[in-house]
């Protein structure tokens, strides 16, 4: 009788049925991830190569802009169904390769994010500091292509790292992940804090803009105060 106690805490903590078949879900997702990843290292390398080989024949006077479109209808004839190669995207894929073929730095970032992310971020930024930028935080943050259309537009590069927004020192110590968070998605420059500001500043300021909202939609509204009076 005084096993059953143990046997009863070894049953609890063994996992369940569905959790071990889990496991198996998580092998089919990792392989597939893997799988997706390594087809798009391969298409970022073939539209490179395909880059260099027509800027190369550019720049040696072998072709003209006339032989790229020429191309891209040879291409459409002889490999029907193949996708990506207009002529638009060809000239893409050029410029895709004479802007970076001088990075190193950031070469390796270029095949993990898919072909319509790079373009975004080729198309958009204006220096390498800025692509490298958000070539990483693409990467590191797993962002969609429509969050990456949304934080460029937002000038998340400029806020951060041009014009960094500035906060106090007690602020950055108790929230280290404050200055990331509100970069990431605020733009508090409407607030007038003064440039070393404490974080009962920036709640106060928040409070006081969010209650002159209230205010002016009527009596309707009301307002609920806070701990920090405004």
């Amino acid at each position: 009788m005084k096993d059953h106690p143990q046997h009863d805490n070894a049953t609890a903590s063994a996992p369940s049925r569905d959790e071990r078949l889990d496991e198996v879900v998580t092998l089919i997702h990792s392989a597939r991830q893997r799988c997706m990843q390594a087809v798009n290292t391969q298409l970022i390398e073939l539209y490179w190569q395909v880059g260099a080989y027509i800027s190369r024949k550019i720049e040696n006077a072998e072709w003209g802009d006339a032989v790229v479109s020429q191309l891209a209808g040879h291409l459409a004839r002889t490999q029907p169904g193949l996708r990506g190669f207009t002529r638009r995207n060809l000239f893409r894929m050029r410029q895709f390769y004479e802007t970076y073929r001088h990075e190193e730095k950031v070469s390796a970032l270029l095949t993990q994010l898919p072909w319509t992310q790079n373009l975004t971020i080729l198309s958009q930024s204006r220096r390498p500091e800025e692509r490298e930028f958000y070539l990483r935080m693409a990467i590191q943050e797993k962002w969609s292509s429509r969050e990456l259309e949304r934080q460029m537009k937002a000038a998340l590069f400029e806020r951060s790292v041009a014009d960094p927004l500035k906060a106090s020192a007690s602020l950055a110590q108790a929230h280290p992940q404050a200055l990331s968070v509100f970069r990431d998605a605020y733009m508090l420059d409407f607030l007038d804090l003064p440039q070393a500001h404490a974080e009962a500043d920036l709640h106060k300021g928040l409070l006081q803009r969010l209650k002159d909202f209230l205010v002016e939609l009527g009596r309707d509204f009301c307002f609920v105060g806070s701990s920090i009076p405004v």
